[in-house]
């Protein structure tokens, strides 16, 4: 009886052993980057995961893959000059994202403009307003369609404040008022992230208020509090229901900045969405390779990416001119040698970006 005793509480000990060690080690093999040790890599590569780039092909060319391979950036915006069939841009991201695998083993962000009643580079959601009320089985059908053809970040959804003071954003909400605005983005972010694809909040704090088009000027305008507030209660909803970026528009808010506009103030970026909204995702600028957002010409483009990183953007979007993007890059590789502050601010961004991605896309982030 007593060996037998002895038998029993030594095969409990060894189970209980033994599944201590299979947690430990199955809790090694699945811990995101944070609860690891991150080794950073070259400042190089730090700065490419800082970036989103564009290109105008609809197939990658050595003089791209070059670019690319150099460049290593976060993620990849996509166009309709980028589209020619589907079949053509379901192999045309995977190609890209085999580069990605190759040079940086991490995947691209691809994203896609494509907002419900708004801007379409696909088309999936034409229609989706036909009655009046928005058709979800259409715009989970549109889902599923950008999902499959390998899109994992929708620049959607609008929420913008107040929505008839400009055409060039009351005519892409979804809505006409708050509630029903941050109803239907809460609905739209939800659908998003059942398929694993990640929504982005645009364009913050609001751009309802401004009357001139970014695309043509930098549209400035001194907003009452009682506007700033109803936006922001719209972005607060999305971000606390699940976006995991925000987009920062052009434009200066007199009140918040009189200075800067939003793409460069650090009283946007970072007082406002980071600190007052809580916002812990990731802070893309809108296009700075072709929008008309610096007051004055008192700066350069390479000034212009290094003060919004510093003003607290996670990455910068240079839609267009791949060439020189990389030109703008070896310049900030340059200048961040000379700045510490600088070469903190990519680290901090590329750690961000990694984490995001690891939550993306699990399994297939690979922590060099």
């Amino acid at each position: 009886m007593k060996t037998k005793l002895i038998i029993l509480l030594l095969c409990s000990f060894l189970l209980v052993v033994g599944l201590i060690v299979f947690l430990k080690l199955g809790f090694a093999k699945s811990s995101p980057p944070q609860q690891q040790k991150i080794t950073l890599p070259s400042l190089q590569e730090q700065l490419g995961q800082n970036l989103v780039v564009g290109f105008e092909k609809k197939e990658i060319d050595q003089q791209t893959k070059e670019a690319l391979e150099y460049i290593k950036p976060a993620g990849i915006v996509l166009y309709y000059r980028n589209f020619e069939n589907p079949d053509q841009f379901k192999k045309f991201i995977s190609d890209l994202q085999k580069i990605a695998k190759d040079t940086t083993s991490k995947p691209y962000f691809i994203m896609l403009d494509e907002e419900p009643g708004g801007a379409a580079r696909l088309g999936v959601f034409n229609n989706v307003f036909a009655f009046g009320e928005p058709d979800w089985d259409h715009i989970e059908k549109g889902i599923k369609i950008m999902k499959d053809l390998g899109v994992n970040v929708d620049l959607a959804p609008v929420a913008d404040f107040p929505f008839d003071n400009n055409s060039f954003i009351k005519n892409r909400v979804p809505a006409h008022d708050t509630e029903h605005l941050a109803e239907f983005n809460r609905q739209f972010i939800g659908l998003l992230n059942k398929y694993n694809m990640s929504a982005t909040l645009k364009h913050f704090p609001g751009m309802g208020i401004f009357v001139d088009d970014p695309h043509q000027k930098l549209p400035d305008a001194n907003p009452k509090n009682s506007v700033i507030d109803e936006s922001l209660k719209i972005f607060k909803d999305g971000i606390d229901n699940g976006a995991d970026f925000v987009m920062i528009g052009h434009g200066i808010y007199d009140d918040i900045d009189p200075n800067m506009p939003a793409t460069l103030s650090k009283k946007i970026a970072t007082d406002l969405l980071q600190i007052q909204l809580g916002f812990n995702g990731l802070i893309i600028t809108d296009d700075l390779s072709e929008m008309y957002f610096i007051p004055n010409g008192k700066m350069n483009l390479v000034q212009a990416t290094e003060n919004s990183f510093k003003a607290g953007h996670n990455i910068v979007m240079f839609s267009h001119g791949l060439e020189n993007t990389k030109k703008i890059f070896d310049k900030i590789i340059s200048d961040a040698g000379q700045d510490e502050n600088l070469q903190s601010v990519i680290a901090t961004n590329y750690t961000k970006v990694l984490l995001m991605k690891y939550k993306l896309f699990p399994g297939s982030v690979v922590v060099r």
